[in-house]
């Protein structure tokens, strides 16, 4: 179970997961070898699971929407190659209600997100596809 020191280190690697442990360190008032320790168990029991390099498409040069895509019958798992064979899908989610999987598609122009959108229609098992487009970003934590 994570304690008030994982959970420090933890913030400060989602905020900027390039800080040095020294700087950790300092943040959290434990040594370096006591943060790479800290580190390395929640590594292993894959607490973090990666670190990753954000990419930001501007207004101007991109675009980023939401597909709400629905199965009849449900057949997520025979797209999951599908989905992984677009680099523009950067969330994919199974969900319950009305809808069965949600992406986050973030796409150089509207051309493209059209093209992938028009791709899509030829999933196994897919009944609907709904587009919602992304007008502002509010607050992204990841």
């Amino acid at each position: 179970m994570a304690d008030h020191y994982d959970q420090k280190i933890l913030a400060l690697l989602v905020d900027d997961a390039r800080l040095s442990v020294s700087d950790i360190s300092r943040q959290v008032n434990l040594s370096r070898s006591a943060v790479t320790e800290r580190i390395r168990r929640m590594e292993d029991n894959r607490t973090i699971t990666g670190y990753h390099a954000h990419t930001s498409i501007s207004k101007e040069d991109g675009v980023t929407a939401y597909l709400a895509l629905t199965f009849r019958p449900l057949s997520c798992d025979l797209v999951q190659p599908l989905i992984d064979a677009i680099p523009e899908v950067k969330l994919a989610h199974s969900i319950s209600g009305d809808l069965d999987l949600l992406l986050l598609v973030q796409a150089n122009s509207m051309t493209r997100l059209n093209v992938i959108r028009s791709e899509m229609d030829s999933w196994p098992n897919l009944n609907k596809i709904v587009t919602h487009m992304c007008l502002a970003n509010r607050l992204d934590r990841w």
